[in-house]
Parts: C-alpha cells; structure tokens; sequence
C-alpha cells in the first residue's frame, strides 16, 4: 500500500524516479550531439540519393523524347541569351516605370518642370487617352528642352498625326528637330492616297535632308487620279518634267481615264497635256 501520508512535494513520494548518477549526467549531452549529427548525415545522404535518382529518370526521359528535348534545350539557351543581353545593355532600355496615368505623368512634370523625359512621357500618357493634340504640345516642350529625348513611341504619335488636325504641327516637329529615325514612317506615308498627307511627308523628307526625286514622282502620280481638274493638269506637267519610265506607264493609264471625258461642248481635262509629257519622259531615256 502506497504511504498516504508521506506529502506529494516530499523527494521519496511514489512514482516520482530517483536522481541519474553524476557521470550520467555528463555523458548525457554529448550522446545528444552525436544523434543529432548522424540524423543530419543521414538526411544528407538520403537527399543525394533522390537527386541521383531523379537525374537518371530525367535523362531517361530524354532519350525517349530527343526532338522535344532538343527543342527545350533551344528555348533555355535562347533565355539566357536574352539574359545576357539585357546584362550586357545590348537590347533597347525599356522603361519599366514610365507613368501609367495622365495624372501621374502631370505630378512628375510638376516635380521637375525642366525635364524632358517627364514631359516626353506626359505626351505619351495623354496620347493613350486619345487626348492627341494635348500629347503633340507635351511633346512640343519636350523636344524643346532636348530633342534627343524623342523615342520610338513620340515619332509613331507624330507620325500617326498626319491627316488629322495636328498634322502641320507635327511635321513641323520632325523636320524642326531633325528626327531623323521618322525617313522610314514618312516614306510609306509618301504613298498615301491622301494628297495632304502624302504631300506633307514629301515636305518633311525634303526639309530632313532625305528627300528623293523619286517621293516627288510618287506623290505626282497619285495626284493623276484627284478628282480636281488642275491638279491632274499640273500632276502632268511635273511628270514631264521629273518621271521616269514609271510615270510614263501611269501617263498612259491616266489618257485612257481622260478620253472617257470630255464631249461635243466640253474638251477633256488633259488632252494633249499627256503626249507631251510622255516625249519629254521618252527623250531623257
């Protein structure tokens, strides 16, 4: 029978085990420390062994399936590729942390009223919100400050204003500022059917320093099919004066369009106007 009376705090009370032996107690920590030590070299082996296992399930893999593998691989060297080229600054600086919003691009330009860039990236912002003439102002005081700050985006918007309202504005922006990454935009933009456009990138190419004989022939020809009477007659004059064995074939197609007009109490707009453009494209021959 347990001893009822002994108190529950007393050091002989039942169930309660006797003190370990001093030398024990010594010994015990550092057995701890070996435990922990072996468990860590176990786990660590036990990891390679998965690592080791996985390569050679993966290699398998691979040697089932050598096209797609082969072209996994392309795609994970062309990724670093493109890694090292962004290290090495030989892509195009993209700005990352250009402002999203109108209002953030005004807080910027207010915080540095002298910077081009702000101003650059305000023209963009408004011109997202389709607000275009605001962007061709902002992008007018930019290019104020520095002209080098006109990127890709502000030459595509000024381009993309011709045939709107602010056309003269931004032609006159490109060849004011010497843009001269806009020769290739304003080319194309030579063989518009529309005259003002086409007429206005002849102008800015001539104003670059890039213009060609051949913008002004381009432009001509095009003028043959205006519906105005004069432009067609003065489209004519200038072939004769500056074409090449292109106009002649368009000369001919616009005399045939002519004989359709004209009657007994009405003569045709471009009459002999058209033989003699031909002999003096001929004659230069």
């Amino acid at each position: 029978m347990p001893d009822l009376d002994k108190p529950e705090g007393s050091k002989t009370a039942l169930g309660r085990p006797p003190p370990l032996p001093a030398s024990a107690a010594r010994t015990s920590p550092a057995a701890g420390s070996g435990g922990a030590l072996a468990r860590v070299k176990a786990f660590l082996a036990i990891q390679r062994m998965r690592m080791a296992d996985r390569a050679r399930r993966a290699w398998a893999w691979v040697r089932r399936r050598p096209i797609l593998a082969v072209t996994t691989g392309a795609v994970i060297v062309l990724a670093a590729a493109g890694g090292a080229a962004i290290l090495t600054d030989s892509v195009p600086e993209v700005e990352i942390f250009a402002p999203d919003t109108v209002s953030e691009a005004r807080a910027a330009v207010r915080a540095r009223p002298n910077d081009a860039g702000a101003r650059r990236d305000l023209g963009h912002a408004l011109w997202a919100e389709r607000k275009r003439h605001s962007a061709v102002l902002a992008y007018t005081r930019a290019l104020a400050l520095d002209r080098a700050v006109a990127d890709d985006r502000t030459i595509a918007n000024l381009l993309a204003c011709f045939g709107g309202k602010d056309q003269d504005e931004a032609e006159a922006l490109i060849w004011k500022n010497k843009l001269a990454a806009a020769r290739g935009g304003l080319e194309a933009l030579v063989r518009s059917p529309r005259s003002r456009v086409r007429w206005g990138a002849v102008r800015a190419l001539d104003r670059l320093g890039a213009g060609t004989r051949g913008n002004w022939e381009t432009a001509y020809i095009l003028d043959l099919d205006s519906p105005d009477c004069d432009v067609r007659r003065t489209a004519v004059d200038k072939l004769g004066a500056v074409g090449t064995k292109r106009a002649v074939t368009a000369l001919r197609a616009a005399r045939a369009d002519d004989e359709k007009t004209g009657g007994l109490f009405r003569s045709r707009c471009l009459g002999d106007r058209l033989d003699d453009a031909e002999r003096k494209i001929l004659a230069r021959r």
